[in-house]
């Protein structure tokens, strides 16, 4: 179950700010403090019992953090102040909060699997105490310490607002002392705690010092030397090794920062920054799988055209090798059929010509083929349509005049539109009421005849079709050189099976035997696959090479993405 609370927010985010702002801590050897600690109990399953002075009987609710959210994993009843959370198997290590019915909530550290804590309503914070447990006190005394950092340096901050002179580097000064302060508790803490988990998180919060940038060719600052240098040591403070990184809300939101903030929104840059990421995942396989999933997921689902090329390379550099060892054979046979039906039509490759065999077999309406490498404009517009479709009929028009506005302006472009259903006869009447007889209009008609015999169910007795009415039968198909003009040639059909050789043919009036025959429509080849056609209209724009410029994009994005390449010549 995912909370949702309203209050959540701010209250997370002073804590955040707790961890990201200059504000910073460090602490001294915990082994006995104010908020207690004693030897850890060695017990299967799970067991933090809690009390809380001043808590009314409700309930309260255990939850973890995991992939920018919080997930509700187990609740208790309140009696008298006190609960229990308790389970058969351990939980996962990680951030887990204890949020109360009221919305409050507080943080604890999961590593130990069997402790208890006691605190006050009125200050959940400040007087919390732990018994059994090592990972907590050192944390707590964290939280306490950077909340009285912050509760000296947030004055300070808002006069230095609005003021000026001598009294301006006064508070800028005090601002610094604590901001120094900070960083030594902070440094001060790592050492001393290096076998805790909140240091691996006090860590990774730490932020990346830049060094002067050097000189560039013309003897100035290399200005791009503070992006590159951060994105490079960008993950220097994460612990990959350690799976309880991922129910923080630390690595997600990095995670997030990496691929969103600091990696320019197009697919080959995605797709190396993802590889530096996952290469570093590796080190521990829950991360690698959250990692490699999470990236896969988002990138498959994007709205934003061309991402797909992300999710494609994700496929065939990480799933088709074997390396997701957590994916069935069934699922993993899906994954690799979606990513080679996107693969074809990515943005910047070639679009798949209607050939096959070495034949064209898209045609307009009197039968002549045409191919997209005819077309010698600048820009080719590729629709998919279908003629009875009703999406269609108030798209297309949309569509014509857009593009006929733009022939007008002087744009060379050409439309080939495709038909993707197979009544010629409606095609015919869409072209004509639309007007668009002046595109490439062709589609993909053919049809087969299938015929079929009817044979008495138990019996070795067949039937011409058109006396079946009387009888209880089943359909066989027939090869089709074995009828001529619907007529069974019986001699030959008893030929092809032993045991029709002493079959009964029940004949018509006209000592005839006739079969049914079914009309079906066919296509040349899988080029709706191809073009991931599911739905009707669909765009895609050409350059005068056929590479994908654009795809499943709406009537006023072709102007908009023409007028953006003509303006960038």
């Amino acid at each position: 179950m995912i909370i949702n609370f309203a209050q959540l927010k701010n209250i997370m985010k002073k804590i955040t700010l707790l961890f990201i702002l200059c504000l910073t801590i460090t602490s001294l050897a915990y082994s006995q403090s104010k908020f207690g600690s004693k030897k850890i109990l060695t017990e299967s399953g799970f067991n933090i019992s809690g009390e809380i002075e001043g808590l009314q009987d409700t309930s309260v609710m255990l939850a973890y953090y995991f992939g920018g959210k919080q997930y509700a994993t187990d609740t208790s009843e309140v009696i008298d102040g006190k609960f229990s959370f308790k389970g058969r198997e351990e939980l996962q290590g990680g951030m887990y909060l204890v949020v109360l019915a009221n919305q409050q909530y507080f943080d604890l550290i999961v590593s130990e699997q069997h402790f208890s804590f006691s605190t006050k309503l009125d200050d959940l914070i400040g007087s919390m105490y732990f018994e059994n447990s090592n990972e907590n006190p050192p944390f707590y005394e964290y939280l306490n310490f950077i909340t009285q950092m912050q509760k000296e340096v947030t004055p300070i901050r808002k006069q230095l607002e609005s003021a000026e002179g001598d009294a301006k580097k006064i508070l800028q000064n005090k601002a610094s002392t604590i901001d120094l302060k900070v960083k030594k508790f902070r440094s001060d803490f790592i050492k001393n705690n290096k076998d805790k988990f909140f240091s691996k998180i006090v860590t990774a919060t730490t932020e990346i010092e830049i060094p002067e940038s050097p000189l560039d060719s013309t003897g100035n600052p290399d200005k791009t030397f503070p992006y590159r240098f951060y994105k490079k040591h960008f993950w220097d403070n994460i612990d990959f090794s350690d799976s309880k990184m991922l129910r923080t809300p630390i690595f997600f939101n990095k995670m997030d920062q990496y691929l969103d903030k600091l990696t320019a929104k197009h697919p080959d840059s995605i797709n190396t920054s993802a590889d530096v990421l996952i290469e570093l995942s590796k080190a521990n396989g829950d991360i690698f799988q959250y990692v490699v999933s999470y990236i896969t997921s988002t990138y498959e689902r994007s709205k934003i055209m061309g991402m797909d090329a992300v999710f494609v390379h994700m496929v065939e550099k990480y799933y088709i090798t074997n390396q997701c060892d957590w994916v069935d054979s069934t699922q993993l046979v899906k994954i690799a059929d979606r990513a080679q039906k996107i693969a074809p039509n990515l943005i910047g490759r070639k679009a798949t010509e209607f050939i096959a065999y070495g034949t064209a077999f898209m045609k307009d309406t009197s039968g002549v083929s045409h191919t997209l490498e005819e077309i010698k404009a600048d820009y080719t517009v590729l629709v998919f349509f279908g003629p009875t479709c009703g999406h269609c009929k108030k798209e297309i028009p949309k569509i014509k005049h857009d593009l006929d506005s733009l022939i007008s302006s002087g744009y060379n472009i050409e439309t080939f539109a495709v038909a993707t259903e197979f009544d010629k006869k409606e095609w015919k009447k869409f072209i004509n009421k639309q007007k668009t007889g002046d595109w490439i209009n062709v589609a993909d008609i053919n049809h087969i005849n299938t015929n079929y015999v009817y044979k008495l169910k138990e019996e070795n007795t067949f039937v011409s079709s058109d006396q079946k009415k009387a009888y209880d039968v089943k359909q066989l198909e027939v090869a089709a050189n074995l009828v001529t003009e619907s007529i069974l040639n019986i001699n030959e059909f008893k030929k092809t099976k032993l045991e029709y050789n002493n079959a009964e043919f029940i004949l018509n009036d006209n000592q005839q035997f006739i079969c049914k025959e079914e009309t079906s429509p066919v296509a040349s080849s899988n080029w709706r696959e191809k073009y991931d056609i599911n739905s009707t209209p669909v765009i895609y724009l050409l350059d005068k090479d056929k590479k994908i410029i654009a795809k499943r994009i709406s009537h006023t994005q072709i102007i908009e993405i023409l007028e953006r390449l003509e303006n960038n010549k």
